[in-house]
């Protein structure tokens, strides 16, 4: 089951052919190496574009929102890998 966390966090990513692909991550001190994007869908809050990605280190799996018209990246939620 996924813990919602909601904070922003400080996201290194490459912009490239209108995608973008997280390649890590800084939440709570620690820094998280992408190694997969699992999933990609969109909302919006208000009238701002949302990018939201599944990624995962190997180890757990997060949720990452881009807020498209702030710029601001948030951790969404995480999921431990084998959690009930």
């Amino acid at each position: 089951m996924a813990t919602a966390i909601d904070e922003p966090v400080k996201v290194g990513a490459v912009f490239e052919h209108s995608q973008v692909k997280p390649s890590w991550f800084i939440w709570g001190h620690r820094r998280y190496v992408v190694q997969e994007v699992t999933q990609r869908w969109q909302t919006k809050e208000g009238q701002a574009p949302i990018l939201h990605l599944g990624v995962s280190d190997g180890a757990s799996c997060f949720e990452l929102a881009f807020n498209q018209q702030t710029l601001i990246w948030y951790l969404a939620s995480v999921e431990a890998h084998g959690s009930a």
